[in-house]
């Protein structure tokens, strides 16, 4: 018990550290941060469930990880997703290897990463969001590792909990400020947009937003930017 007690307080100043360099409260792109460094990670990125059941990037490490991240939304595969749907973690230790994300797995080896962890941030029974972890090199965590990483979601889990509500607050808008957003505020809008376009729900306007990034090739918030300034316009009858 003292060496949990342990690498729990050890965690906890790791983001109590990150907040203080930057003279801020604790925020996401805190734990996310020394997340990153204490698992010698490439990237970390968090997710939370949008009002779509869909999971949303709301902070990446860099921009590497912030792409990857975006794909995997608009490709609707891979470890993100999957923990969501299943409610449980998602590790590949080795993305060159066959994997039950083959686009996905391919993008990010192009991206420079070889294993992704992610783990379920869990509200009761049900994942509402995802701490998302990239290395470059492939390999398994090891036994510490894998409780620290734990640790990590359970602040990060801590933070929603705390922070965010059904209206938005100024304390939710700083907890995911340097984050995608203001990049995921045009994907909402532009859903919106499309909705009306197509005379369809909100589910059927994203699917049909992030269709057309993956035909593309191109960003959501791109695609969504275009709608919003009447550069796209999706129409019924193509559908």
């Amino acid at each position: 018990m003292a060496v949990e007690d342990g690498r729990a307080r050890e965690v906890t100043a790791s983001i109590n550290k990150q907040a203080r360099d930057e003279g801020t409260p604790i925020a996401v792109r805190h734990v996310c941060r020394a997340c990153a460094e204490r698992m010698r990670a490439v990237g970390v990125v968090q997710y939370v469930v949008s009002d779509l059941g869909q999971g949303e990037p709301v902070y990446a490490t860099d921009l590497a990880a912030e792409q990857i991240a975006e794909l995997q939304v608009t490709l609707g595969e891979g470890p993100a997703v999957d923990t969501l749907t299943e409610e449980r973690p998602m590790i590949a230790v080795d993305l060159t290897m066959p994997s039950p994300w083959p686009m996905f797995a391919q993008a990010a080896v192009e991206a420079g990463v070889r294993a992704v962890f992610a783990f379920p941030l869990q509200m009761g029974s049900i994942a509402v969001g995802v701490l998302e972890i990239y290395r470059t090199v492939p390999g398994d965590f090891t036994t510490v590792e894998y409780r620290d990483a734990l640790l990590y979601s359970d602040a990060a889990m801590s933070l929603l909990l705390e922070h965010v509500g059904d209206v938005p607050s100024s304390a939710e808008h700083n907890l995911f400020a340097g984050g995608f957003g203001s990049r995921w505020d045009l994907v909402h809008q532009a859903t919106g947009v499309i909705s009306v376009q197509l005379r369809s729900g909100l589910s059927e306007a994203f699917l049909r937003l992030r269709g057309h990034a993956f035909l593309t090739g191109r960003g959501l918030a791109d695609i969504a930017e275009d709608v919003i300034e009447g550069r796209l316009r999706f129409d019924a009858e193509d559908c």
